[in-house]
């Protein structure tokens, strides 16, 4: 489930990840960033506007006018690899129809433009070259707007934000690690990024406990560790009624019925949100801020990092 992509334009996603050249050479120097120079930003965008044309020629009318006015280049990194200058470029595609969303293409290209990379490996060790710039490329600051509900206050050091599913076996990974660390964070929030129907049922339990200033933590503690995934949004809620008996004061006996006003009163506002965090370019789970970096995953090394 981790990050898994939200391929709203479909069709043209496909031609960025078929990689012109997967160079099998090593690199002789780790990946290193250097001073951004020239890259001529005007010739990416035509080439990959030419590009979505041609992947959709003869299948998709609305991309027959598609142009690079609308292929934003939004981030570029110049670093040093293979004796040469390459460039990493964070790319924004806009939609051909009002009814979708943007997308986000990640590409390392050489100067002129003639070659995209997969990967360079170091051949002692296998890792890889290009990750460091890949990270920092889909690094992502976060809004003016805050996003997530608080959950937790300590003593710590650390202001936290987490986006992920209560149903993604990597979300849980990652709850756990917080939980184990509570003693090193000041604020921990949490946003809701429901991948599945069930997932929905369950943040709209959360949302709704949020709102009735619930004992969230404990709620959201439960959500993350024993309850099971179910397609039924009555099965889901009787577990959180029979751990939490307090609820059936507010839900009743007739669970489907509170799981249908669950779903009308407090799903909007966790799909607001959600869209809310798709147009910062995420579209997976989990994803954490830790005192506004960004961890993609369970990259427990880098919280370990950031959390000393």
């Amino acid at each position: 489930m981790i990050m898994q992509k939200c391929n709203k334009l479909g069709i043209f996603i496909v031609f960025i990840y078929f990689f012109i050249v997967a160079p099998l050479s090593w690199a002789q120097n780790e990946a290193s960033p250097v001073k951004p120079s020239g890259l001529d930003e005007t010739k990416l965008k035509e080439i990959i506007a030419s590009r979505i044309q041609k992947a959709n020629a003869g299948k998709n009318e609305s991309y027959k006018n598609f142009d690079s006015k609308m292929v934003i280049v939004e981030k570029k990194i110049a670093f040093q690899s293979l004796g040469q200058i390459l460039y990493g470029v964070k790319i924004k595609i806009l939609p051909v129809v009002a009814d979708q969303k943007h997308e986000f293409l990640y590409l390392i290209v050489d100067p002129s433009l003639t070659v995209q990379y997969s990967d360079i490996l170091d051949m002692e060790t296998g890792a890889s070259a290009l990750n460091p710039v890949m990270v920092e490329l889909r690094r992502i600051d976060l809004p003016a707007k805050s996003i997530g509900n608080e959950i937790y206050k300590g003593s710590g050091a650390h202001q936290i934000v987490l986006i992920s599913d209560p149903f993604c076996p990597y979300c849980r990974e990652v709850w756990g690690y917080l939980v184990q660390h509570k003693d090193k964070i000041k604020l921990l929030k949490l946003a809701h990024f429901p991948i599945h129907t069930a997932s929905e049922t369950a943040c709209a339990v959360l949302e709704f406990a949020q709102q009735k200033r619930l004992n969230l933590f404990d709620i959201v503690n439960f959500s993350y560790t024993r309850l099971n995934s179910s397609e039924s949004p009555v099965e889901i809620l009787s577990q959180y009624a029979a751990e939490f008996p307090l609820l059936k004061k507010y839900w009743g006996n007739d669970l489907e019925a509170a799981a249908k006003k669950l779903q009308a009163e407090y799903l909007p506002a966790v799909q607001k949100e959600q869209a809310e965090i798709k147009d910062m370019g995420i579209s997976g789970t989990p994803i954490t801020f830790v005192d506004g970096y960004m961890i993609e995953g369970g990259n427990f090394p880098k919280f370990d990092e950031l959390m000393p």
